[in-house]
């Protein structure tokens, strides 16, 4: 009887502690093991994985800080066990306690794990859950909050424009406030709407507890003022970053920002950097100072110092996207304010081998490199062939001196050239070298500095070769007593024979005049003595024109650049191969409009050309009438066609392809006419209309046919 009884009342308590029972004891039992078996350890869990994940942030202060870093799944891997494991926490509380009152902060804590898991799907899901199935408003809050974070890291913008409209009807806690407008702020900032990104980012700050965080978020804030051109704003933010719990390289960092802020930037703000130069807490940041230096040397102008001090910073630097910086910051002052593109190609090139893809402007550096790289390839062109042209005009005996003259110049400009880098190098290295000693006593002993001591055993290699350490380590005949043992050509006691100095600078003068001759045959067979190759040349030439112009216009958006350069094309190589399109790209940069003397050259030569058709598609109005127009047009066409009528209907076809520019049917009567070029069997012209085809209607369902047709042609 007892023992019915006891699995009575054992029954009736389990059956109380179900977690779909509201009743105070099941209450009670399901709050007890939510919390202490699962929401605690998931709560810190999750505070450890965000604390690896922004320890880990590598953080640019060359340029603006984002003010919440984008979610990367290759960056936040390093988090994933412990992501995993807030994620099988939070899960066992739905699972296992769904009435216990630390359901709703599960799910927020699960859609975050989620969220920094780069799994937003799945994130989404869970806050729009808690939105219509919360117990606890300040967790719907948050919830909401998280799901406009959400879709702003999928790149999903509009939806979270419309989240945060719900939002800023609602009464938030402090802490909510604070996270809604730190994540407003960064959706404005990624739209590239800076004042609005400071304006709400200021105003969470102002919700911020003292903290790191609000440190960071102060610098930013200053950041983002700066970029407005509110100076005072910018001071007073990062004024307050000391007084919140900063790390040192944030302190640095406000420090130097606020120095560059100052009115002077002359002997005072160079004693200033000179004296964070001699802080022994600075040393592992000297890199970063004189990139900061530059920066100031920079905004004033002075270009030559400032390439010099970025210089400095790229030899100081460990980190590569620290060098990556310096570099490009020296191709920026060659390519913008000393226009020295030859140059600032070389420096685009040295950023690219040390900047990490992803960094947010890789794409542009890389493709402003190409550019450049094909801009000095194809000067380079112009300035050889013009060269050479003008010394195939040459007589032969003046030609033979004006070589040798050449050749002795750019001997000479090599020369220069390669003592000034090497002096430049050297110039770097001492500078380097003494960024890294300003805080070593100059009189202490050499072999306590590693520095001095490597520098040291390389000017002595230099100087005497690698030599064993052993007596008499100075000569080159080692004796013993008055004995000196020669061991070359195995003779003991017999003096070298010295060669007459007369007979090695004969020889030396010698070989001076053959790699001279050498050089001097090797330029005279590339000048163009024959219309051949005076043709081959000038093709090369009018090729550059054309490819400059392009890179002026396309890529450098230098437009008076690309007219001159289009200009001298059109007038030194009449009705060149490239006229239609320099024609039209000369068009299109016409200041006024209404008397385009390119546009009207156009379609005067070329009336036909789907460049033409290009600049006429602007001006028409397509009605009804003129769609029905042009399909008649059509028909009567395809009629002659079928009657093998073949000129009179590319005749009625070119005429009909003008008329009707715009028309849905126009790719179809490009058809037409192309079959018509085929069956009257010119060549020339049925390629340049494939050519244009293919250019002039990409959207086009005829395109694939003329593709196979324009590659059919190819193989002939």
């Amino acid at each position: 009887m007892i023992k019915k009884l006891l699995i009575l009342v054992l029954g009736i308590l389990v059956a109380s502690c179900s977690q779909f029972s509201n009743s105070p004891t099941s209450k009670a039992w399901h709050n007890l093991n939510a919390k202490y078996n699962a929401s605690i350890d998931a709560k810190d869990y999750y505070d450890y994985a965000i604390h690896k994940i922004d320890s880990s942030q590598i953080e640019d202060y060359s340029r603006t800080l984002p003010i919440l870093h984008k979610i990367d799944s290759n960056h936040t891997v390093i988090s994933k066990a412990e992501l995993d494991e807030v994620i099988r926490l939070t899960s066992l509380v739905a699972e296992r306690h769904s009435n216990s009152k630390h359901l709703d902060k599960a799910y927020l804590t699960l859609g975050k794990a989620r969220v920094f898991k780069e799994d937003f799907y799945n994130a989404i899901e869970v806050f729009k859950y808690l939105n219509s199935n919360h117990k606890n408003e300040e967790y719907r809050d948050a919830g909401l909050i998280w799901l406009m974070r959400a879709y702003m890291e999928n790149d999903e913008f509009n939806k979270a424009e419309a989240v945060a409209q719900e939002i800023s009807q609602l009464n938030l806690s402090k802490a909510n406030k604070a996270d809604f407008y730190q994540i407003k702020g960064a959706y404005h900032q990624r739209k590239g709407e800076t004042a609005l990104a400071a304006v709400f980012l200021e105003e969470a700050l102002k919700h911020m507890k003292k903290s790191t965080k609000k440190a960071r978020g102060h610098f930013i804030a200053g950041q983002l003022f700066k970029e407005l051109g509110k100076g005072s704003l910018a001071r007073e933010n990062w004024k307050k970053v000391v007084k919140n719990k900063p790390t040192y390289e944030l302190e640095f960092n406000s420090g130097i920002a606020l120095l560059l802020q100052a009115s002077d930037l002359g002997a005072n703000a160079n004693a200033s950097f000179a004296k964070m130069l001699e802080d022994r807490k600075n040393t592992d940041l000297k890199d970063k100072i004189y990139f900061k230096m530059a920066e100031a040397k920079a905004e004033s102008g002075n270009y030559r110092e400032a390439i010099k001090d970025f210089s400095t910073s790229v030899a100081l630097a460990e980190d590569r996207n620290q060098k990556a910086n310096a570099y490009l910051q020296i191709a920026e002052i060659y390519y913008g304010p000393l226009a020295n593109y030859s140059s600032a190609a070389v420096y685009y090139d040295s950023t690219l081998q040390h900047m990490s893809r992803t960094f947010p402007n890789y794409e542009a550096v890389e493709d402003k490199s190409k550019s450049l790289t094909r801009f000095v390839s194809y000067q380079k062109v112009l300035r050889t062939e013009d060269s050479l042209q003008q010394l195939a005009q040459m007589n032969p005996l003046a030609l033979e001196d004006k070589i040798e003259q050449m050749i002795k110049a750019e001997q000479a400009k090599e020369k220069r050239l390669s003592e000034e880098a090497a002096a430049l190098k050297k110039e770097e290295e001492n500078r380097a070298v003494s960024g890294n000693n300003r805080n070593t006593n100059s009189d202490g002993w050499l072999f306590y500095n590693q520095v001095r001591l490597t520098r040291a055993r390389t000017e002595f290699i230099r100087k005497w070769g690698n030599r064993p350490l052993e007596d008499n380590w100075r000569r080159k005949e080692k004796e013993a007593g008055s004995i000196s043992f020669k061991l070359e050509k195995g003779i003991v006691g017999v003096d070298d024979i010295e060669e007459d100095p007369g007979e090695i600078k004969r020889k030396e003068e010698e070989k001076r005049m053959a790699e001279l001759e050498t050089q001097k045959q090797a330029m005279i067979s590339k000048i163009p003595t024959t219309p051949q190759q005076m043709a081959i040349s000038r093709r090369k030439q009018e090729e550059a024109y054309y490819q400059l112009g392009k890179i002026y216009r396309l890529q450098f958006n230098e437009i008076e650049n690309s007219k001159r350069t289009f200009a001298k094309l059109l007038s030194d190589f009449p009705n060149s191969q490239y006229e239609q399109e320099v024609l039209y790209f000369m068009a299109l940069m016409a200041e006024d409009k209404n008397t385009n003397q390119w546009k009207s050259t156009l379609i005067e030569k070329y009336p036909f050309s789907g460049y033409a058709r290009q600049l006429k598609r602007g001006e028409i109005e397509v009605t009804a009438d003129t769609e029905s127009n042009a399909a008649r047009a059509y028909e009567d066409l395809y009629a002659d066609y079928k009657k093998q009528n073949y000129q009179q209907a590319l005749k009625k076809a070119e005429t009909a392809l003008y008329d009707y520019t715009g028309t849905s049917i126009e790719d179809k009567i490009a058809m037409l006419r192309i079959m018509l070029l085929a069956k009257t069997g010119n060549n020339n012209s049925y390629r340049i209309a494939l050519m244009d085809f293919i250019r002039s209607y990409p959207s086009s369902n005829l395109k694939p046919r003329v593709s196979e047709m324009l590659a059919a042609l190819t193989k002939k």
